[in-house]
């Protein structure tokens, strides 16, 4: 499903070549159809970076990306993401604060369609939403007429990732998408994740912080530091993972903000 090969990115905010900084060196990945991939690492590892390289927010200094097998590297962000369904950190990002659900619902589903004059509601399609809704547990299909800035953090994330799965994109990039929550809100939010992710089968690369997420959720882990994936499990290798075990492939320097 998703191909990167040899994605090699620098930034430098100086033009002095002594402040480059490599965000992702030679990075190859190969990602299969429905797989669950967790990315964990310290600060400037080059987790955000890949997923901003995937997404088409940066462009690759070289290296190719490819998805289903069609070559993305250089298609433009907006073309981009009719492949993807993308949570950011910030609940705030995902949705419109003075629409209602079922019109955030509405944008999202129609993202993909063909665009024309037509009806943007019909009780088919509310039904739809309000069982897609009703599958969060946090009886948002009872309210769908609310505006959606109403809502709490973790309901607002949890409607993002509803609607960024609901046009079936090809792949999922979740970008620390519990980090802005407090903890019982933040498993929750994994929770109605895991849900959805094995609900639809779609491919998906989650980035955490917590270790311990990072082993309970997906199917595959993979470790990066100074842009490269030190490490790659999955199988019955991840399932006897232990937090003990992550911690070694960690040095002492510049990795304290992995939390346990």
């Amino acid at each position: 499903m998703l191909e990167i090969e040899h994605a090699k990115k620098t930034f430098n905010l100086t033009n002095n070549p002594l402040d480059d900084r490599i965000a992702l060196d030679d990075l190859s990945l190969s990602v299969k159809e429905g797989e669950f991939v967790t990315i964990i690492g310290g600060n400037g590892s080059g987790k955000s970076t890949l997923m901003n390289a995937i997404s088409g927010v940066i462009n690759l200094d070289y290296g190719k990306i490819m998805i289903k097998g069609i070559d993305v590297t250089s298609i433009d962000e907006h073309k981009r993401a009719k492949y993807l369904g993308r949570v950011f950190q910030d609940p705030n990002l995902g949705t419109a604060p003075g629409m209602s659900i079922i019109e955030n619902m509405m944008l999202a589903y129609r993202r993909d369609k063909k665009k024309g004059l037509r009806w943007g509601f019909d009780k088919k399609l509310r039904t739809k939403f309000a069982e897609s809704l009703k599958t969060l547990n946090l009886g948002l299909d009872t309210r769908m007429d609310q505006k959606v800035g109403l809502l709490s953090g973790g309901q607002r994330q949890a409607l993002t990732l509803l609607m960024a799965t609901l046009s079936k994109p090809d792949i999922l990039l979740l970008d620390e998408h519990t980090a802005a929550l407090d903890p019982k809100t933040a498993k929750l939010v994994l929770s109605i994740t895991d849900l959805v992710v094995k609900e639809s089968k779609i491919t998906t690369l989650m980035i955490t912080h917590n270790m311990k997420d990072a082993i309970d959720y997906g199917t595959r882990l993979i470790m990066m530091k100074e842009g490269k994936i030190i490490f790659d499990v999955s199988g019955d290798e991840k399932k006897t993972l232990t937090k003990e075990d992550l911690l070694k492939k960690f040095d002492d320097d510049g990795d304290a903000n992995i939390a346990l």
